[in-house]
């Protein structure tokens, strides 16, 4: 009992590496992603093993971001937990579980889905590790603005895992994630400045002030405004995704407005930072919906119209072939006869 007590304890510790928060909004953007390049229910099979691809090389990649960020770690509170600083697993045992499960991640999209999407798996998973952690957390300010590519691969695992292909419509999805991870960060970045001044991370407000922060915060809002409604252009979604992207929108700049103007205290940073996160799943949500009422539910009633139409079209051409046999069978004054062109 004591040995399974612990091998679930281990389990867990070698789970936290992979930061199963960070997973759970990746693969659900991923998913919803999947839907709305389907137009509906994607094949099953593929839309499986491309979650499961999605999560492992996701995984492996923050692996790697804990083993490289273990001096960071060991000083921020909201980090101090982790199995690393913790030492209940080596940097050694980490990169080797990395590797393993970066490798089985590669092998499920290329083999299981198609090589589009391992591609974009492999792309993602060295912006993340490499660009990212490697070089620009510790280096600029725009660390998360450059950075926030890394977190916007996954929906192009999943547009490239049904489509085989990378449209506009993919390449605007991935422009949402992208402008909504400054907002999105530099709000928690706002009560947590101490912390990264502390560590030694040139975030925007430790580097550029707060004021500085809050303003960009509202320019690339606005960015993401204008994309989330660039979206709704297209063929892929409709009513209800305009409608949660105006709505959701308006709360999500509502509240960086507020945290713009907070003068004292952090509550509204807090809120906003919350919020972030809520809204980009509410919005994935709402796109999926959007695609399945669109082209899945209401696809089958129209598609029953059609074969309606149809069928009542081969009745008339059926009724029409016998006229005009009957016709052929007359005479040749038949034949002239007005009636007869009239048919």
């Amino acid at each position: 009992m004591h040995r399974l007590r612990q091998f679930f304890f281990l389990a867990g510790q070698y789970a936290q590496l992979t930061k199963p928060g960070i997973i759970r909004l990746l693969v659900v953007t991923m998913f919803c992603t999947m839907l709305v390049a389907a137009e509906g229910i994607p094949d099953l099979w593929t839309a499986f093993w491309a979650t499961i691809g999605t999560a492992l090389i996701c995984g492996s990649a923050n692996t790697i971001n804990m083993v490289w960020d273990q001096d960071i770690d060991s000083v921020m509170e909201r980090t101090m937990g982790r199995p690393l600083v913790t030492g209940t697993i080596s940097p050694a045992h980490a990169l080797i579980f990395s590797g393993v499960i970066g490798f089985v991640a590669v092998l499920i999209l290329t083999f299981f889905v198609n090589p589009l999407a391992a591609m974009m798996g492999i792309a993602g998973h060295a912006y993340y590790a490499v660009i990212y952690t490697m070089w620009l957390k510790r280096s600029t300010p725009q660390n998360i603005v450059i950075g926030g590519a890394a977190g916007a691969f996954p929906v192009l695992i999943g547009w490239a895992a049904i489509t085989g292909e990378l449209s506009l419509t993919a390449w605007l999805i991935f422009g949402i994630v992208f402008f909504w991870t400054p907002p999105h960060f530099w709000a928690l970045a706002l009560y947590k400045d101490t912390e990264y001044g502390k560590a030694g991370v040139p975030m925007m407000p430790v580097v550029r002030g707060r004021e500085t922060t809050k303003f960009q915060m509202l320019i690339y809002m606005m960015l993401l405004l204008g994309i989330t409604l660039a979206l709704a252009l297209t063929s892929y979604v409709g009513i209800i995704y305009l409608v949660a992207a105006v709505i959701l929108g308006a709360g999500f700049t509502y509240c960086c407005i507020r945290t713009a103007f907070e003068t004292d205290g952090v509550r509204w940073a807090k809120r906003t930072f919350a919020f972030s996160i809520i809204y980009l799943a509410l919005l994935f949500g709402a796109m999926s919906v959007d695609s399945l009422k669109t082209h899945h539910f209401t696809e089958t009633h129209r598609l029953d119209s059609l074969e309606r139409e149809a069928q009542r079209m081969r009745a008339d051409q059926d009724i029409y072939d016998l006229l005009e046999r009957h016709n052929r069978a007359g005479d040749s004054t038949d034949t002239d006869d007005p009636s007869s062109t009239e048919r």
